[in-house]
C-alpha cells in the first residue's frame, strides 16, 4: 500500500498510510498529518488518489508546497521516492512500503533506506546521524552539476554571464539552500560588493526574512583565504551574529574563496540554509571548494582580459583624438611671396596641448600663432582645441592684431576658464615691409639667426608679459623687428629648451642657439638639425613634453 513517510523534521520515521482518497497535511489537529508549526497553514496540502494515480497539490498555503525542491503550482502526479516539503518538514512518497529487516543481514539494513549510526562531524562537533538520507543530489547529478559549471566557466570571458550560472548550478547541487552570494571586493575602498545573488522562490520564509551575510566570516575568508562550513550557525561563534549583522538565523553556511594563480583571494562565494535538518557537511564544502577553485581561475582570466579589452578601447580612441587633433592644426604651409616656412609637431603622449597656426590677414600679412597649454594628455588637447578656434575667429573678427590679443585674453580669464594656463606668442608677418610685430604672453622669445654677422638673437623680451588668462586687464603690447635677406626666425615650445639627458641636465637655451648657429643656411634644413640636436642630446630618455617648432625665412635676393 502507498504510503508517506516524515523523513526530516518533528516525527521523523512516522508513516502515514493511503487507507483512504484523501490525506491533509495541516496544522490543525483534525488533519491526517499534523505538523504543529505556526509558519505551516491550517490546511497546508493535501495527497490524493484518484484513478489509481497519486497526487499532490498545495492549499493555497503562505509559504508554499514544495515537490522535489520546486514550489507547486496545481495538482501533480507523484512518483515513487517523491520529496514534498512542507516549510521544514520533508515526506517521502512510497508506493510500497519498505520491508522490514532482518536483525542479522547487515545488506538489508544499508539498503533499506534508514539512517545508520550517527558519526561525528569534524567540521561542527555535531551529530550527524540526522544527515538527509534521500534528501538533495545524487553524487551523479552532483558531479554532472559541478562539471556543467566548470564547463560554463569555460566558455565565455564574460564574467557576468557566469556567475548567475554558477549560482543556479549551487541551488541544484545544495537544494535546501536559501541564498548565495558571489562577492568581489571594490578596486577603491576593498570593502566587499555583492556581483551575483540568489534566493529561494518568492514565498519562502527565507526569501523575505535573512539578513545580508556575516562581515566577520567575509573577513576571515577574505584574509586568510581559506573555507569556513559551520554546520549550525546558531552556536557557532564564527558567524559574527554578536555584529549585528544577521536578521534571521541561520542554521548552516558554507564560504569558500576564489582564489587566483597565486592564491590570493579575488573574491568569495557564500551559501548558507535556514532549514534546521539539511545542514551542510564536509563533503558539501569540498564540492562547493571545487567550484570555487574553477571560478577564481576564470575570474582571473575575465579580469585579465577585460583590462585588455579597456586597454585597447583607450588605445583606439586615442587614436582616434590624435587623428582630430591633427585637423586644428595647419595641414599645409603659407605659401608667401618672398618666404619660406617649415614646422614639425610631436606631442609626448597620443594627443598633446601645443598648438600652432597661420591665419591670413589681408594686405600681404600673415599671423603665425604658437601657444603652449599646461599640461599634457586630454585634459591639454582640448584646451588647446579650444584655443584654436579662439584664435582665428578674434582675429577674424577683430579690427587689429592687438585688439585680437587682448580679447584672447579675456577670454581666457572667464572663471570658467580658471584652468587654462597658456603661454602663447603671436607672430604678424607684413612680406611688403618685411617687418615682424611679436605679442607675447609669457613664452620664450623668438630667436632670429641674421644672416649678416651669424649671430642669434632673442626677438622681443621686453615687451613678454605674464601667460593668457592672468589677468584680462594686462595690456600687450608688440614688438616690431625688420627682417633682411636671409634672416631666419625660429619659434618654439619647451618641450625642445627643456628636452632631459641621463644626468637630468636640461638641453635649454644656449644649447639651442648654437645648434641654430651650426646649422645649415636654409630654414628647412636648420629646423631638422636643430631637431636631431635636441634629440641626441636627450638619447636614450624618452620624450617627456609636446615638441612644436616653427621656422620661416626671408628669401636671399636672386643673382
Amino acid at each position: 500500500m502507498p504510503m508517506i513517510e516524515v523523513v526530516q523534521g518533528p516525527k521523523k520515521g512516522t508513516t502515514y498510510r493511503f487507507d483512504h482518497d484523501e490525506l491533509i497535511v495541516g496544522r490543525l489537529s483534525y488533519c491526517d498529518i499534523v505538523i504543529d508549526q505556526k509558519n505551516v497553514s491550517r490546511q497546508h496540502a493535501r495527497f490524493v488518489c484518484s484513478g489509481g494515480e497519486f497526487f499532490v497539490e498545495d492549499l493555497n498555503s503562505t509559504n508554499g508546497t514544495f515537490l522535489n525542491g520546486k514550489r507547486l503550482s496545481g495538482r501533480t502526479r507523484l512518483k515513487d521516492q517523491d520529496l514534498i516539503r512542507v516549510y521544514n518538514v520533508t515526506l517521502l512518497f512510497r508506493v510500497q512500503e519498505a520491508a522490514e529487516p532482518s536483525a542479522d543481514d547487515p545488506d538489508d539494513i544499508a539498503d533499506s533506506g534508514e539512517i545508520q549510526g550517527p558519526a561525528k562531524d569534524a567540521d561542527s562537533g555535531e551529530m550527524s546521524g540526522d544527515r538527509r538520507p534521500n534528501v538533495g543530489v545524487n553524487a551523479y547529478e552532483k558531479l554532472k552539476t559541478v562539471l556543467e559549471i566548470h564547463r560554463t566557466l569555460g566558455s565565455t570571458l564574460d564574467i557576468d554571464l557566469v556567475l548567475p550560472k554558477i549560482l543556479d548550478g549551487l541551488f541544484t547541487v545544495f537544494p535546501q539552500s536559501d541564498r548565495a552570494y558571489i562577492l568581489f571586493p571594490d578596486p577603491t575602498t576593498r570593502t566587499l560588493q555583492v556581483r551575483a545573488e540568489k534566493q529561494k522562490e518568492e514565498g519562502t520564509l527565507a526569501a523575505t526574512s535573512l539578513g545580508p551575510i556575516s562581515k566577520t566570516v567575509a573577513r576571515r575568508v577574505m584574509s586568510a583565504g581559506e573555507a569556513i562550513l559551520s554546520a549550525d550557525g546558531l552556536d557557532d561563534a564564527r558567524l559574527g551574529i554578536g555584529d549585528s549583522v544577521l536578521d534571521f538565523p541561520i542554521r548552516s553556511m558554507m564560504c569558500a574563496p576564489l582564489l587566483g594563480r597565486l592564491q590570493e583571494p579575488l573574491g568569495i562565494i557564500y551559501v548558507d540554509t535556514n532549514d534546521p535538518y539539511e545542514r551542510f557537511h564536509t563533503d558539501d564544502l569540498e564540492v562547493l571548494l571545487s567550484v570555487a577553485a574553477t571560478a577564481g581561475q576564470a575570474l582571473e582570466y575575465a579580469q585579465a582580459h577585460q583590462a585588455k579589452l579597456h586597454l585597447d578601447r583607450r588605445e583606439r580612441e586615442l587614436a582616434t583624438a590624435h587623428q582630430v587633433q591633427l585637423h586644428f592644426l595647419p595641414q599645409s604651409r603659407p605659401e608667401l611671396a618672398g618666404y619660406r616656412f617649415v614646422d614639425h609637431y610631436s606631442s609626448a603622449d597620443e594627443v598633446g596641448g601645443d598648438y600652432y597656426g597661420y591665419v591670413p590677414l589681408g594686405d600681404n600679412r600673415l599671423a603665425i600663432a604658437l601657444g603652449d597649454v599646461s599640461g599634457k594628455g586630454i585634459s591639454a588637447a582640448l584646451i588647446m582645441a579650444r584655443l584654436c578656434s579662439e584664435v582665428r575667429y578674434r582675429l577674424a573678427t577683430a579690427n587689429t592684431p592687438r585688439e585680437a590679443f587682448r580679447e584672447l585674453n579675456v577670454e581666457c580669464s572667464k572663471p570658467e576658464n580658471d584652468t587654462w594656463f597658456v603661454t602663447f606668442v603671436l607672430c604678424i608677418l607684413d612680406s611688403v615691409r618685411h617687418q615682424l610685430s611679436i605679442f607675447n604672453a609669457g613664452h620664450m622669445a623668438p630667436l632670429c639667426r641674421r644672416a649678416r654677422g651669424n649671430l642669434v638673437e632673442e626677438l622681443g623680451v621686453e615687451n613678454t608679459g605674464p601667460p593668457l588668462g592672468c589677468d584680462a586687464s594686462i595690456r600687450y603690447d608688440p614688438c616690431t623687428v625688420d627682417l633682411f635677406p636671409g634672416d631666419m626666425v625660429l619659434i618654439y615650445t619647451d618641450g625642445i629648451s627643456e628636452a632631459m639627458n641621463p644626468a637630468h641636465e636640461l638641453y635649454g637655451r644656449h644649447r639651442l642657439e648654437k645648434a641654430i648657429l651650426r646649422s645649415p643656411l636654409r630654414v628647412k634644413e636648420a629646423c631638422q638639425s636643430v631637431l636631431q640636436d635636441a634629440r641626441d642630446f636627450a638619447q636614450p630618455q624618452r620624450q617627456n613634453d609636446d615638441i612644436c617648432l616653427i621656422g620661416f625665412q626671408r628669401d636671399l635676393p636672386t643673382t
